[in-house]
C-alpha cells in the first residue's frame, strides 16, 4: 500500500553529488546523537571524515588540525554551550561554516546563535535537512571565499597603487566636479609646490593661489573649459612658499561614471622647469653669439626676413649694416686672442647702445658685426646711424691696462632696391663694406649695382674653378732651364699650371690663381700640379735623362698646410720621381711670415733629397742673414730686375749683386724672364748658371716639351747652343 507523504515534511533533497567528501568538526556531548548524525550525513550520500569533540581545549586543538568544511555543533553541552563554541571557533577560523544542531532550543536562542555568527540552526528531529543545508552553507563559503579572494587582491592592487603613487615624481590629482574640491593628490606635491599634499585637500591651501600672477587668469579659464572639452594640456609657472618660480607641464582628463555623466577630473602634473632650462639655454646656444651674446646669423636671418615682410603699404625701407672692425687681426695677434675676445664684447656693447630700441645687431663671427634697420624713412637715416656707430667706436678701449684705438668698415644695402631678399642684401652689404675697406678703412658705402655685377662674376669663376678640378680642366706647361755652364743644355723645366677654359679657352695663372688662393682651392690644384709634374718628369727621366728635373712652385696655403710632406711623399711615390730631381719653389715673403715653422718644415723637406730653390728673389727681404738661416739651395733672380739690366744700372748692380751673394754661398742661381741676346750676355759675364725665359722657349705643352728633347736639336742663339745631353 502506498503511502500518501505527509505535505508538513519537506521532501530529503538529493545529494549534490554522490560520495562528496566532507571534512567536519562535530561538537556533541552525546555519542548515540553523534552516530545518528554521521549515519544521516553518509545516507545523503557524503563520505564523512570529522573529528568528533567534547570540549572546549579539544576544539582549539581540531581547528588547526586540517581545513575544515564545517563545524556542527549542539548547543546544549554539558560544561558550555554553543556560543561558548561559537566564540572559540570565531577566533581562529571566522570564515568556517557553523551550524548548530540541538534539541529543544527557543527562538531567542536560535537568534543569539545566528547573531554570534552562527549560518544555520535546526532540531535534532529534523536531521533530514541537514544536507541541504550543508550543501548551502558550503556553496556560500566557497562564495565568501572568492569573494574575500577578490577583496585582498582589490585591496592589494590598491596598496600596491598607493605605494607607486607615493614614490612617483608626478603629481597625481583628481577633483570632483559636482563640489569642485580636490579630492586626491599624492606626496609628490610637497617636493614640487613644497606644500604638502594636505594642506591642498583639507582646503588650507589654494592651488590657484600658487600659481604665477601673470599665468593664473590662463589657468582659471583653462579649468573652466577642461569640463567641457574633456581634456586638457597646458604649461604654467607656479611660485614655491621660497619665493622660487617652477614650470609645471599638466595634462587633465575629464572622466565619466557608466552613465556618461561626467563626475571628475583627473590629471598628472610635472616638473618640467631644468627641461624648460636647457630649452633655453640650447635656443640661446643655437640663436645667440656666446662671445657678445648678440643674436647670431641664425637669429639675423629670422629677425631680417620678418623685417623684410612687414607690410608697409610698399614703404618699407630696411636698411642692412656690415660693420667690420678694422686690424682686429693685428690686435688678436699681438695682444692675445683673450684681449681679442674683450676688444669685441666691448665693441659690441658700444654699438648696442648707439643703436634705436627696435633695431637688431648681430655678430656674425670673428670680427663682422650686422645692423639691420628697419623702418627708415629715407636712406640717409641709415648713414647717420653709420655715423653714430663711427662715433661710438672712436674712444679707446682699455684692453689688459693698454688704451687701444678702434675704426670700422661699414658696407650699407636698401631693401628693396638692393635685394629682395636676405640673402642678397647681406650679399651686397657684404661687397660695400669690402669697398670702404679697399677705399681705406674707417668709412663706410652704399652698394652699388656695378660690384655687383663683378662680384657675381666672379662667384661664377669660383664655381667653375671647382668644376675644372672634377673635370681634368687643368693641364701643365713646361719652361726649359737652360744650363750654359754646360754648353745650352736643358737640365730642367718649371711646371706652370694653365686652365683650358670649356668656354673661354687657355687662361693664365693671373687670371685663376687668386681667386684659387682666396677659397682654399689653390690645395688641391697644387697637389695636382706636383703629382702631374712629378709623372710626367719621370717619363722624361726614363726616355731622356736621368738627371733631368723638374721645378713646381708652392702656394701658401700649401706651405702652411699640415699635410705638405705628405702630398710630396705620395707625388714622389706614386711617379717614382726620384726626390733629387724635384726642385720646390717658394717665395721670400712666404718664408718669413713664419720663420721658425718655415725652416722646420724645408728641412723636412730637405732630409727628403729635394732641392729648395726661393722664387722671386730681390723683390722681399733679400737678407744675406734668411738666405743663412733657410736650408735653401737654389735662388731664382726675378724677371722685373732681368728686364732691365742692360738699361738701367741699379738693376744690373743688383742682379751682380746677387750672383756674387748666391756664388759666397755655394748656390746654385737661375735667372728668369730672360728675353734677349743682350740679358744672356750680361747674366753669362756675371757666371749665372741657368736661365730660363722666351729666349730660349715660351712654356710648352708636355707634347712639345717632349718633342724638344727628343729632337736633339741644336739652335744658335748667338754663341749658346741648346742641346740635348
Amino acid at each position: 500500500m502506498q503511502r500518501t507523504p505527509d505535505p508538513h515534511v519537506p521532501p530529503r533533497p538529493a545529494p549534490i553529488s554522490p560520495r562528496v567528501a566532507l571534512r567536519a568538526i562535530v561538537v556533541e556531548d552525546s555519542e548515540i546523537d553523534l552516530l545518528v548524525l554521521l549515519s544521516r550525513l553518509k545516507a545523503a550520500g557524503y563520505d564523512v571524515h570529522h573529528r568528533w569533540v567534547d570540549s572546549l581545549d579539544a576544539l582549539r586543538a581540531a581547528l588547526p588540525a586540517e581545513p575544515w568544511d564545517v563545524i556542527i555543533s549542539d548547543y546544549v553541552l554539558s560544561d558550555f554551550d554553543g556560543l561558548d563554541v561559537l566564540n572559540v571557533v570565531r577566533e581562529s577560523a571566522p570564515d568556517l561554516p557553523f551550524i548548530v544542531v540541538s534539541g529543544a532550543i527557543g527562538d531567542d536562542v536560535a537568534v543569539a546563535a545566528m547573531r554570534a555568527g552562527a549560518q544555520d540552526y535546526l532540531r535534532k528531529p529534523n536531521l533530514h535537512r541537514l544536507p541541504a543545508i550543508i550543501d548551502r552553507e558550503l556553496q556560500n563559503s566557497a562564495e565568501r571565499r572568492v569573494q574575500l579572494a577578490a577583496h585582498a587582491q582589490l585591496r592589494e592592487s590598491e596598496l600596491r597603487l598607493h605605494s607607486i603613487l607615493a614614490t612617483l615624481e608626478d603629481i597625481i590629482w583628481s577633483i570632483d566636479l559636482k563640489t569642485q574640491r580636490l579630492v586626491y593628490l599624492n606626496p609628490a606635491a610637497v617636493k614640487i609646490y613644497g606644500v604638502p599634499a594636505t594642506a591642498f585637500l583639507d582646503g588650507s591651501v589654494d592651488w590657484l593661489d600658487m600659481v604665477h600672477p601673470d599665468d593664473r587668469d590662463k589657468m582659471r579659464l583653462s579649468f573652466k573649459e577642461v569640463s567641457k572639452v574633456g581634456n586638457l594640456t597646458t604649461e604654467y609657472r607656479i611660485v614655491r612658499p621660497d619665493g622660487e618660480i617652477r614650470w609645471i607641464h599638466d595634462r587633465a582628463q575629464v572622466v565619466c561614471n557608466d552613465a556618461g555623466t561626467r563626475i571628475r577630473v583627473d590629471g598628472i602634473a610635472r616638473d618640467v622647469t631644468e627641461q624648460k632650462s636647457s630649452q633655453a639655454r640650447l635656443f640661446k646656444a643655437a640663436n645667440f653669439d656666446s662671445l657678445t651674446g648678440l643674436p647670431n646669423r641664425i637669429m639675423l636671418s629670422e629677425r631680417l626676413n620678418r623685417a623684410l615682410l612687414r607690410d608697409d603699404g610698399g614703404n618699407n625701407l630696411v636698411a642692412l649694416l656690415f660693420v667690420d672692425i678694422d686690424r682686429f687681426k693685428v690686435i688678436n695677434d699681438s695682444m692675445g686672442h683673450d684681449a681679442g675676445d674683450d676688444l669685441l664684447r666691448q665693441i659690441a656693447d658700444r654699438l648696442s647702445l648707439a643703436l634705436r630700441a627696435g633695431d637688431t645687431l648681430a655678430r656674425l663671427g670673428g670680427d663682422e658685426f650686422v645692423v639691420i634697420l628697419p623702418d627708415l624713412a629715407r636712406a640717409s637715416d641709415a648713414e647717420k646711424v653709420c655715423r653714430n656707430l663711427m662715433r661710438a667706436i672712436e674712444p679707446p678701449v682699455e684692453l689688459h691696462g693698454h688704451p687701444v684705438y678702434c675704426t670700422a668698415s661699414m658696407g650699407v644695402a636698401l631693401y628693396p632696391q638692393d635685394g629682395g631678399d636676405a640673402g642678397t642684401l647681406l650679399k651686397h652689404a657684404d661687397l660695400a663694406m669690402y669697398r670702404a675697406k679697399k677705399e681705406g678703412r674707417n668709412t663706410l658705402r652704399f652698394y652699388n649695382h656695378e660690384e655687383g655685377g663683378a662680384a657675381t662674376n666672379r662667384l661664377e669663376l669660383e664655381r667653375e674653378l671647382r668644376s675644372a678640378l672634377v673635370n681634368g680642366e687643368f693641364e701643365l706647361h713646361y719652361q726649359p732651364q737652360v744650363c750654359l755652364v754646360e754648353s745650352g743644355r736643358i737640365t730642367g723645366f718649371e711646371a706652370l699650371v694653365r686652365w683650358r677654359h670649356p668656354q673661354r679657352g687657355l687662361l693664365s695663372p693671373l687670371e685663376f690663381i687668386p681667386i684659387a688662393e682666396e677659397t682654399g682651392l689653390i690645395v688641391p690644384i697644387g697637389t695636382w700640379v706636383l703629382r702631374e709634374a712629378c709623372r710626367q718628369a719621370r717619363l722624361w727621366n726614363t726616355e731622356f735623362n736621368p738627371d733631368l728635373s723638374i721645378s713646381a712652385n708652392l702656394s701658401a696655403r700649401q706651405f702652411s698646410g699640415s699635410d705638405l710632406v705628405d702630398a710630396v711623399t705620395g707625388a714622389l711615390g706614386d711617379s717614382g720621381l726620384d726626390s733629387r730631381n724635384l726642385e720646390l719653389e717658394i717665395t721670400e715673403s712666404l718664408l718669413m711670415q713664419d720663420a721658425a715653422k718655415s725652416v722646420r718644415v724645408l728641412r723636412q723637406l730637405k732630409a727628403m733629397g729635394i732641392s729648395i730653390a726661393v722664387d722671386d728673389f730681390g723683390t722681399g727681404y733679400s737678407s744675406l742673414a734668411y738666405l743663412k738661416r733657410f736650408p735653401l739651395d737654389v735662388i731664382k733672380i726675378d724677371r722685373s730686375f732681368v728686364s732691365d739690366i742692360c738699361d738701367d744700372a741699379d738693376d744690373a748692380a743688383i742682379c751682380a749683386s746677387i750672383l756674387a751673394l748666391a756664388h759666397a754661398l755655394r748656390m746654385k742661381v737661375v735667372a728668369e724672364g730672360v728675353e734677349t741676346a743682350s740679358q744672356l750676355a750680361f747674366l753669362r759675364m756675371h757666371h749665372c748658371e741657368v736661365m730660363q725665359g722666351y729666349l730660349f722657349s715660351k712654356p710648352l705643352p708636355a707634347d712639345d716639351a717632349t718633342a724638344l728633347l727628343r729632337s736633339g736639336r741644336r739652335q744658335a742663339l748667338g754663341f749658346v747652343e741648346i742641346a740635348m745631353a
